[in-house]
């Protein structure tokens, strides 16, 4: 095995290690954070068409019974609602719930702090070049990882 496997796997894991810091106390579980997170994105695109749980299984790559789990403690918080799809009654529509995204919206500020204290701290020409790594990485583990 080369080194640099060993090296790669260890900076990762340090890397998952400092973002999953109990410092950094979020008020959304992960999961929840990442369906808020493409919920609002889709909403502020100010697409016709609503997300069902089958699109966000596949944005998340998350197992559709996770999915269901996920959305049912969303509903319950308030996070979201689903409706069946009146042209499709197999289908049922995610929303977002505005009234409700204050929770998201200061947690997602949060991390942007966060995030911009790292720029800060390594520079914005190291932040550029992390974040062209980081767009690389992802989409060949995209391609590896299936």
């Amino acid at each position: 095995m080369d080194a640099i496997n060993e090296e790669l796997l260890q900076a990762w894991l340090n890397i998952s290690m400092a973002i999953n810091n109990d410092r950094i106390s979020l008020d959304l579980p992960y999961n929840e954070s990442l369906i808020c997170h493409l919920l609002y994105r889709h909403h502020l695109q100010q697409s016709e068409q609503w997300l069902t749980a089958t699109d966000l299984c596949r944005m998340t790559k998350m197992q559709k019974s996770q999915m269901n789990r996920t959305l049912t403690c969303m509903e319950k918080k308030g996070l979201i609602v689903r409706e069946r799809s009146t042209s499709d009654k197999r289908q049922i529509h995610v929303k977002l719930e505005l009234g409700q995204m204050d929770i998201y919206e200061k947690q997602h500020e949060k991390v942007l702090q966060i995030i911009d204290e790292l720029v800060t701290t390594i520079g914005k020409e190291k932040a550029e070049d992390a974040l062209a790594l980081f767009r690389l990485i992802a989409d060949a583990a995209g391609k590896v990882i299936q």
